[in-house]
């Protein structure tokens, strides 16, 4: 008897009690929680460098209001992996487990964006070197991991993989 009584108040504590609240969040998630649109244009930097400017617009149709960002490192389209910018939009978050990562000090430590229940944020990622994600293809697969939280700390949120096959426009240098 004693023993069923310090499982059933270990269950009710506070630390067990936030354990399962960060897994509750994921479990509430369905497959069209997040609408994500994007296309893509590539274009000559200069002389050598090719940066493609992926734009993409993400609704929040979870039925929560919700902290977001974009896990640092987790961003492809096609064969463009190198992705260190982020415009408008969401930020670049470092995972939960991170300890160091680079920070732009210009912009400051990333912070995750407000987006409330039905809301919609758009912005730009930038490859770079990137000229060709899709070689002979008009579309390329996007894919990330957005990150998600009831705070705006990183260290709490859970992430969300997303993905969806984008237009892409390659302009030629002159």
């Amino acid at each position: 008897m004693l023993r069923a009584m310090v499982v059933f108040l270990a269950l009710i504590s506070p630390a067990v009690a936030q354990v399962l609240e960060d897994n509750s969040l994921q479990e509430q998630l369905v497959p069209e929680s997040f609408k994500l649109e994007a296309n893509a244009t590539a274009a000559k930097a200069n002389l050598f460098d090719w940066r493609t400017s992926i734009s993409y617009a993400i609704t929040n149709n979870s039925g929560m209001n919700l902290y977001m960002g974009i896990a640092m490192g987790s961003v492809s389209m096609g064969s463009c992996t190198e992705v260190r910018n982020a415009h408008g939009g969401l930020p670049l978050l470092p995972g939960p487990n991170a300890i160091a990562y680079g920070v732009d000090l210009s912009v400051g430590v990333p912070r995750a964006v407000y987006v409330p229940a039905g809301g919609r944020v758009a912005g730009t990622l930038i490859a770079e070197e990137c000229s060709a994600p899709n070689p002979g293809s008009p579309k390329a697969p996007l894919s990330f991991s957005l990150m998600i939280g009831k705070t705006e700390s990183s260290k709490s949120m859970t992430q969300v993989p997303l993905s969806v096959d984008a237009l892409i426009r390659q302009l030629r240098g002159q």
